[in-house]
């Protein structure tokens, strides 16, 4: 019999680790976002090629965001109206984004991207209302505002993803006036439209680990229900306690980086 020699050891043991991650960045992207900044650094780190690590948590996310949209939904907490009348603007921006690539440079684009979800966390937990105040019943019909911020946050979605729940959680406050856990069931639902047509860009391009995206898949949708259900029982302050922390931690981490490399 042969001796199990210790890459056996991480062939096998490597799929726990990733059910574990699967399950985790998508318990907190279910609440707020920003959990592919856990996720990615720790599967480059375990030597996946970064564009494959790209495509392959992204087949994670979609499992995680369709679970938690699936525990919200049968509760009630997702609006299909608005849903429906956001869905062509998010994918027109998914088509763009698969269409045209990033011209803005890495370091550049990482020093925007936190700066925008420090102001996005700002603003957000202002009392006064800078941008004017919320309706207080969402919009019966698409405002062309609402066509052209939403389809930009879905090419950005597309192309980039790090970092757009933050912003799509901000967007769709400001837009529809509902309280947290219903826009993070909005959020969920709309994100998974962008990420699905990128997705199959990627994996079309053999950018996909295939077992560890169904390892990950599987956590995923462990992590998506939970981060639901916490949502449900804990209610819309811990939901916006939630989104702060993680956003304010995700900008430190992309500061960090930028300063380091």
């Amino acid at each position: 019999m042969n001796a199990i020699t210790s890459s056996d050891w991480w062939l096998y043991g490597q799929y726990p680790v990733f059910f574990v991650l699967g399950a985790a960045v998508s318990l907190i992207n279910s609440i707020a976002g920003g959990g592919s900044t856990l996720s990615l650094p720790v599967m480059i780190f375990l030597g996946m090629p970064p564009t494959v690590a790209n495509g392959t948590n992204r087949i994670g996310l979609i499992i995680g965001n369709l679970s938690s949209v699936y525990n919200l939904a049968r509760h009630g907490y997702l609006n299909i109206r608005l849903f429906r009348q956001l869905l062509i603007p998010s994918l027109v921006g998914a088509i763009i984004g698969v269409c045209f690539l990033m011209q803005i440079g890495d370091k550049t684009f990482q020093a925007i991207l936190a700066g925008v979800i420090c102001l996005v966390v700002i603003m957000s937990r202002l009392r006064k209302d800078i941008l004017g105040k919320p309706p207080k019943t969402p919009p019966e019909n698409l405002t062309w505002k609402g066509a052209i911020g939403f389809t930009l946050v879905s090419v950005y979605g597309c192309i980039v993803q790090v970092g757009v729940g933050f912003v799509q959680i901000f967007s769709l406050t400001r837009y529809t006036g509902l309280d947290p856990i219903h826009v993070n069931a909005l959020k969920n639902c709309l994100t998974t439209v962008f990420l699905v047509i990128s997705t199959i860009m990627l994996a079309a391009t053999g950018k996909v680990d295939w077992p560890i995206a169904l390892i990950m898949s599987a956590g995923a949708w462990c992590g998506g229900y939970i981060g639901s259900s916490l949502q449900r029982k804990k209610g819309n302050k811990f939901i916006e306690n939630f989104i702060s922390v993680c956003s304010l931690l995700l900008a430190a981490y992309l500061i960090v980086d930028l300063i380091i490399h």
